[in-house]
């Protein structure tokens, strides 16, 4: 990271650097410290100061407002860096266009006044925020000053976010009060950052009436006079960026790189300038957006203060009891269309439906759970980010989704099937916040190539919004393994359309569309804000579905009188059981009376008891495979190191606990399990 100089004249040519202009603060430093006590944190840490400067590479914008809020800052300065490498004008035009979209997303929640207020602030010099136009290491300074000359330096882990501020995850602030040299040194250090590689952010002067910008507004197009020079890191430190919060701006990247090719300067010796006529060329360039980055679309949820935000604007949490009444109404009737047109086990396809209708409306909180279940140590498994509807053609996947989702937010977003690689969920895992994801008829094995990690990945993600997933497939239950039926919504079911009546499916969808036009979004907004008055800070739910279902039954009863079967709280426990419904029952047809054999000799496939373990043993076909899907059986049941090639050995005592049976040989083969 080279080069001194400002944006202006330099020297003999008039260029100007994207380097962080100092040489002795760069790198890993090491300060000698000494150590005098210890306490927890609260915000009081910030109290009793009229200055704030702040330096954070990935900060959270709400607790950046909640401070403006809370504390009465005569001055206040942010410089917002980045995780990866700008490597080229189409990163930093990216990366700018990201950080000051997300800003005014977060100012434009805010209630009239306090946007107002937080103007105000802005337009009268008060508060400042500068993005970085270069890569910047993971540094997070926070240099407080008072108006009795008191003064406080805090470093350490902690970014200026809500997550790290919580206090429930592992961080380290160090604070330097009174501290002469410390002060003098950070602040040098903040100094030449903000003057040698950033640029500030301009906000409107009343009110901001839309998040996103357009690429063309972006500082490093509109600030800068002369050259701009940008130092193309090495490969050495591209390799060691880590990929944590890059999948926004490398989205917005993608999109604008096919258009502006043709006016970015190549890189020579390392460099590449971008002169003013470059800038000058790429605002001139009409930039037609794909309809993956049209789609900006996002749902943000601050519980704290009661706010939301839909794809940058303000979605309100009133209702009124009219429109919640009519979107109740709709979502009965649509159940009850099932009776009398699909054929199967109709209850059990409503009570299953109701089900994942109960998960997706309470998807925006499962990052919230999931995040305090792995500060807890609790059991992540009961909150699961993916839902999967899954089963055979016509059963009406596509259409419970796209109606849920439109009586949600009013319309929905099906993500083509083409994108569902790892690279891309991890992508929209970030941009999407919690506006819930969805895929419709991915097949087996994109799934399990690309979905299967993710679902088993248990980590704590390194947002704290993240979406849930819906994903529907034609498939049966064979088709997952145990790890990851046990981390998923499994939604199965048999019932269906009959394909054969044309005339009845065209009458059904005229009559689904019909109900969708009708949907006003009320009842979700009455939902999410009975939710949030249950759920209480710090604290797991003792059942978040049983919470969720609850809350939408009584909302559906009290606005409809409607109190069918389908209609009641389920538990997390009693939908955990039958989710093993279908395995239980093929469990049972494999371990029937007619295929036990007292010796495995005498048969090519079937099974025995030996003591404690039950052995099964089958004979492979032409093509190498067995009969049966043991992916599906629980891993508990098995014996891994007594099974072998063409035979499986599971646990007596905990395979009849899991089908609820007592196994008998031949005569007396079928006992109930509660027998003696």
């Amino acid at each position: 990271m080279a080069g001194d100089g400002l944006f202006g004249d330099s020297g003999g040519g008039n260029e100007i650097q994207a380097g962080l202009g100092f040489d002795d603060r760069s790198g890993l430093r090491v300060v000698g410290a000494r150590f005098l006590n210890e306490e927890k944190f609260t915000w009081d840490l910030f109290n009793g100061y009229e200055s704030l400067r702040v330096l954070t590479y990935s900060a959270s914008v709400s607790a950046i407002i909640r401070m403006l809020d809370k504390y009465s800052f005569a001055s206040f300065e942010c410089v917002f860096g980045y995780e990866g490498v700008l490597r080229d004008i189409k990163d930093i035009l990216s990366f700018q266009k990201v950080v000051i979209s997300n800003t005014r997303a977060a100012i434009m929640g805010l209630k009239d006044d306090r946007h107002v207020r937080i103007l105000q602030k802005v337009r009268g010099g008060g508060v400042h925020f500068y993005v970085l136009r270069k890569y910047v290491a993971h540094a997070k300074l926070y240099l407080l000053s008072g108006a009795d000359g008191g003064t406080r330096v805090i470093v350490g882990s902690a970014n200026l976010s809500e997550r790290a501020f919580s206090g429930n995850q592992p961080e380290t602030l160090v604070k330097f009060d009174n501290d002469e040299q410390a002060w003098r040194h950070y602040n040098d250090m903040f100094d030449d950052l903000r003057k040698a590689a950033s640029d500030e952010i301009t906000l409107p002067q009343d009110r901001i009436t839309s998040a996103e910008i357009e690429i063309t507004e972006t500082p490093v197009m509109t600030k800068p006079s002369g050259t701009l020079i940008i130092d193309v890191p090495s490969a050495e430190v591209l390799e060691m960026t880590a990929p944590v919060q890059i999948a926004s701006v490398e989205k917005v990247a993608a999109s604008i790189a096919p258009s502006i090719s043709s006016a970015i300067p190549p890189i020579r010796g390392g460099k590449q300038k971008v002169t003013p006529e470059v800038r000058r060329d790429i605002s001139r360039i009409r930039l037609v957006k794909s309809a993956e980055e049209a789609d900006n679309r996002y749902f943000s949820l601050d519980k704290v203060n009661r706010l939301a935000l839909l794809s940058g604007e303000p979605f309100s949490l009133e209702w009124n009891e009219k429109a919640v009444r009519t979107d109740a109404t709709l979502i009965v009737n649509y159940f009850n269309n099932y009776e009398g047109a699909f054929e199967g086990n109709v209850p059990r396809l409503q009570r299953d439906y109701f089900v994942f209708m109960a998960w997706l409306y309470f998807s925006p909180f499962i990052c919230d759970m999931r995040s305090l279940a792995l500060l807890q140590d609790s059991d992540v498994i009961r909150f699961p980010s993916f839902a999967i509807i899954f089963g055979k053609s016509n059963c009406g996947k596509t259409s419970l989704v796209d109606t849920l989702m439109t009586s949600m937010f009013r319309y929905t977003r099906t993500i083509p099937k083409e994108s569902f690689t790892a690279s891309n969920l991890r992508a929209l895992q970030q941009a999407y916040k919690r506006f819930p994801v969805v895929f419709d008829d991915i097949g087996r094995a994109a799934f399990i190539r690309h979905g299967k990690d993710m679902i088993k990945n248990e980590m704590q993600l390194p947002v704290t919004e993240n979406p849930g997933f819906v994903v529907s497939m034609n498939a049966e239950p064979q088709s997952f393994p145990d790890e990851i039926v046990k981390r998923s919504m499994m939604i199965y079911t048999t019932t269906a359309l009959p394909p054969h009546n044309e005339e009845l499916r065209q009458r059904l969808q005229s009559r689904i569309q019909e109900m969708r036009h009708g949907l006003t979004g009320h009842l979700y907004r009455r939902y999410l804000v009975e939710v949030m008055d249950r759920l209480e800070e710090d604290r797991l739910p003792e059942d978040w579905l049983a919470l969720s279902s609850g809350v939408l039954s009584e909302i559906v009863s009290k606005f409809t009188g409607e109190s069918a079967v389908w209609c009641q709280p389920m538990t997390w426990l009693g939908y955990a059981e039958k989710r093993y419904d279908r395995v239980k029952a093929r469990l049972i047809n494999l371990l029937r009376p007619a295929t036990h054999v007292r010796n495995e000799g005498d048969a090519p496939n079937g099974w025995k008891i030996e003591g404690n373990k039950v052995v099964v043993w089958e004979q492979r076909d032409a093509f190498g495979r067995r009969g049966f899907e043991w992916e599906d059986v629980p891993s508990t049941l098995i014996d891994e190191e007594a099974s072998g090639a063409n035979r499986t050995v599971l646990h007596r005592s905990s395979l009849e606990g899991f089908i609820g049976k007592r196994l008998r040989p031949l005569r007396n083969w079928w006992m109930p399990w509660n027998s003696s």
